[in-house]
């Protein structure tokens, strides 16, 4: 590895001076000169590096506490931020290698695609293109419904995967877990009530959680309505809802709220005061939440001249994560991507700043877009933080997020597995 990268990189120093403190592997390759953000919510780590040996990461910590041997790879962080790799855990259409080399290039070195049909599953087995390395990849496959639910009457019944019984639905999972599907997504979406979708029901995603969890893979379902939430993903054990649970308003109610002093309180403590006990249940039952705040509200947010029901409509959806999030919910970052045109493959800033516009800070969005995110994916074991023995996903930024999170914009480095995948092109 050193004498690939030696002439590509100037700002890689390629000896080192030996200080007291536990040894580096010999051929280590070692980032430093940076301040280390793991992922795990910890302070950050001045003056930190990370080892890694292979395509793991051996060691991470203070400078100071290391022996680096002269025959190590060094990687100058150049004052920078050290980071695990970005996660974006709901996409669609990343199975072209091409689009996740996008994502990976931009410091996303994973993304976890939740719907697709089954004759693109062999696009996931690609895992780069001619210009190099692609973000890993993992996925669901067709998304597990009811015989004529959603999504099949919007995108179409490729990427639905109908069950009618518990056995069907015990027999999906098993098909769909031998294809090599890491995760398992489900749909309980009525849609409009004057003429509903046909949903699972309890029994079937019972069978659909048994059968995942018996093979270690987590739940994840497309939920929009409080009550589903209620009767089915709490009684059933499923790991994480897609999108935002939110209370359903009258036009009436609406009217109410907009007229009120504070049209959110009115609609938490009036309207719907036991949304927060559904909120503190999915907290009790460690049902994780991906808002996709981009999909659902990013148009609004990013609008300068906001009507009184659009900022009404911004606002509850920000205040829903900020009470989960105070109770003690796990929040995982994704986007939608693919969902909606306009949204782009890469970092999902936007995303983001809704996620700090909803209360959390910095150093939580990080850990929302790290450590949560693995989780929901089904990978927390092996990715998500900077720990030993964890695979080296490893990202270089030049600033500090922790004080601006725009810094993810300014990507230097990106390591995926423990080989150096992009460079920014002043660092050439």
């Amino acid at each position: 590895m050193k004498n690939r990268f030696a002439a590509a990189l100037p700002f890689m120093v390629l000896a080192a001076c030996a200080t007291a403190g536990r040894p580096v592997p010999d051929h280590a390759l070692v980032i430093r000169n940076g301040t280390v953000v793991d992922g795990t919510g910890a302070p950050p780590i001045s003056n930190g590096i990370v080892a890694i040996e292979r395509d793991r990461i051996i060691a991470v910590g203070a400078a100071a506490e290391f022996v680096v041997p002269p025959t190590a790879t060094l990687i100058d962080a150049q004052g920078g931020t050290v980071l695990p790799g970005l996660i974006n855990s709901h996409t669609h259409s990343t199975g072209d290698p091409a689009i996740r080399r996008e994502f990976l290039v931009d410091g996303v070195t994973t993304v976890c695609n939740v719907g697709t049909s089954l004759d693109r599953l062999s696009r996931f087995e690609q895992a780069s293109t001619p210009e190099g390395a692609s973000a890993r990849v993992f996925w669901s496959g067709p998304i597990i419904t009811a015989p004529g639910g959603y999504p099949g009457p919007v995108y179409g019944s490729q990427f639905s995967y109908e069950v009618a019984t518990p056995e069907e639905a015990r027999s999906a999972v098993a098909d769909l877990l031998r294809r090599g599907a890491g995760i398992i997504k489900i749909t309980l979406a009525p849609g409009d009530p004057r003429d509903p979708w046909p949903v699972l029901d309890l029994d079937e995603v019972k069978a659909i959680v048994e059968e995942a969890h018996a093979h270690s893979v987590p739940v994840r379902a497309h939920v929009f309505e409080t009550y589903i939430a209620e009767d089915i993903v709490l009684p059933a054990g499923v790991d994480a809802i897609e999108h935002l649970p939110l209370p359903d308003l009258s036009d009436e109610e609406a009217e109410s709220a907009l007229q009120s002093p504070d049209p959110v309180a009115y609609l938490f403590d009036v309207i719907a005061p036991d949304y927060d006990d559904l909120l503190a249940r999915l907290v009790e039952h460690r049902v994780a939440m991906v808002p996709t705040l981009e999909q659902l509200v990013g148009q609004l947010y990013e609008k300068p001249d906001r009507s009184p029901l659009e900022q009404f409509v911004l606002d509850a959806h920000l205040d829903a994560v900020r009470r989960y999030h105070a109770l003690g919910g796990v929040v995982a970052l994704g986007n939608d991507y693919g969902a909606n045109p306009a949204t782009q493959p890469g970092m999902p800033m936007t995303e983001m700043k809704l996620l700090l516009a909803a209360g959390l800070t910095p150093m939580q969005v990080l850990e929302v877009g790290t450590r949560h995110s693995a989780t929901v994916c089904g990978q927390g074991s092996d990715l998500g933080t900077l720990e030993p023995g964890k695979l080296a996903d490893v990202i270089i930024v030049d600033g500090d997020p922790l004080a601006d999170i725009q810094a993810l914009d300014e990507i230097l480095v990106v390591i995926k597995g423990g080989e150096i995948a992009h460079l920014a092109d002043r660092t050439r």
